[in-house]
């Protein structure tokens, strides 16, 4: 029998000693990245505040009607001036037309409290687009609390006399190469992603509002080794969020919570209220990572814009201040 050399035991036990370094930091990652500071409290109603939703949309109802309970039993409380939903509101496939009963199974669950029957600002996510993507777009003939005018679409919103912030809605499903290769997805290719790009440019080279935020369903850069990075985003999109010094790039997709800073840049991941949350796993740039349902809530003056991550129970998990000296 062959034993092996004291080289190689040196080698084994040098490499299981690495491993379980390499196991340690990741514990020690994950731990600091879903157990920041205290976090702060939710604002009041005098507040500038508004609600982000993400992937609401069923499967097999896991879970669905906690997170629309909470965002109605908060709402009196913060009283959102709008609500902006990042993608997937339908799920596991999107709408057929603008009569497709998915409206108005959705719209009771989530706007069933007064205080929630505010302006909402969707975006299609790619479950949308397992159906009739442009039904989302023209139900806003039909529905007056809907604020969807096209696929791609910018709204600004007063802060207070002479402050702004500027949203600016964008189709990230167009951009994502393996969807144009998967044919439940056919709808994907009928879109031309380098013109959401050219405007894109156009809209943000003149705005001139305190505040710049950009949403789409697809994270540019996130931790989550599932879904991963869009590439795409990094190359096309990533680059003018800099060049025009957005503020926050808000998403949805992955199914948890996440701060993800680089370079200056805060991505925002809001997780599902619907469908079922994913596994956790932070990288150095993640500031806060957490597996759960929830929403976020936003709040805004000239000078600071704070973003509350809320679970289903309506517990205030991480909270975070951006803030700027505005002459």
């Amino acid at each position: 029998m062959d034993y092996p050399s004291i080289k190689a035991k040196s080698l084994i036990c040098n490499l299981a000693t690495l491993a379980r370094l390499v196991v340690l930091f990741f514990v020690l990652l994950i731990s600091s990245c879903s157990s920041p500071q205290k976090p702060e409290p939710l604002p009041n109603a005098s507040s500038f505040n508004f609600f982000i939703i993400s992937d609401m949309g069923e499967t097999l109802n896991y879970g669905n009607d906690s997170t629309a309970a909470i965002l109605n039993k908060l709402a009196p409380i913060i009283q959102p001036r709008f609500i902006i939903s990042s993608g997937d509101y339908f799920h596991d496939a999107g709408v057929k037309s603008v009569k497709d009963s998915l409206f108005q199974r959705m719209n009771s669950k989530i706007f069933n409290s007064s205080f929630m029957k505010v302006d909402f600002y969707p975006i299609n996510g790619n479950h949308e687009y397992i159906g009739n993507s442009q039904a989302t777009v023209d139900y806003s003939a039909t529905n007056h609390q809907w604020k969807m005018e096209a696929l791609n679409y910018t709204f600004a919103k007063k802060i207070d006399s002479i402050s702004s912030v500027r949203f600016v809605m964008i189709d990230t499903s167009p951009f994502v190469e393996k969807y144009k290769k998967d044919p439940k997805y056919n709808r994907v290719k009928l879109q031309d992603w380098k013109k959401t790009v050219v405007w894109l440019d156009s809209v943000l080279k003149v705005s001139n509002e305190e505040w710049k935020i950009v949403v789409g369903h697809h994270p540019i850069y996130t931790s989550d080794f599932g879904q991963g990075s869009t590439y795409e985003l990094i190359k096309y999109v990533d680059p003018l969020l800099k060049k025009y010094k957005v503020d926050f790039y808000f998403c949805g997709h992955i199914h948890k919570f996440e701060h993800f800073q680089r370079k200056g840049m805060d991505y925002i991941s809001t997780t599902n209220g619907g469908s079922k949350p994913r596994i956790t796993n932070p990288w150095f740039y993640t500031l806060f990572v957490k597996k759960t349902l929830g929403f976020t809530v936003c709040s805004v003056s000239r000078e600071k814009f704070s973003i509350f991550f809320v679970d289903q129970r309506g517990n205030v998990l991480y909270s975070f201040n951006k803030t700027k000296s505005i002459k």
